[in-house]
């Protein structure tokens, strides 16, 4: 650790060890924090297919207007790189609001910032 610590003030080598690089959380090919994917939802009222994006604290049906405040839990993510059907997503267990982790078979995969919580 201290080897870690002398090379991030730029002091001796930066080589590190292999335990290291449990210490790191990024991982470059994700996309960490802001709102995450968009959401499909699928109206219990009307059947009409509803995007969002965001906590899902209140979602609104566009067609008959049935607000469902933090209920209506999404059919699956929607991949912004490729935009087909992300069904690899979870929830904060807690709530089963915010999104945590999605991924798409394109690579696409984006993960809540650990840092926020």
């Amino acid at each position: 650790m201290l080897g870690r610590v002398l090379a991030w003030l730029g002091i001796g080598d930066d080589g590190g060890d292999a335990s290291d690089a449990d210490l790191d959380w990024t991982d470059p090919d994700a996309a960490y924090g802001g709102d995450g994917p968009p959401r499909r939802y699928t109206c219990s009222e009307c059947s009409t297919t509803i995007e969002g994006v965001g906590p899902d604290e209140q979602v609104t049906c566009p067609e008959c207007g049935t607000a469902f405040k933090g209920t209506l839990v999404p059919d699956c993510a929607i991949c912004p790189d490729c935009g087909s059907r992300i069904d690899d997503f979870a929830f904060y267990p807690a709530t089963r609001r915010d999104t945590e982790s999605a991924s798409c078979s394109c690579g696409y995969r984006w993960e809540s910032d650990p840092r926020t919580r």
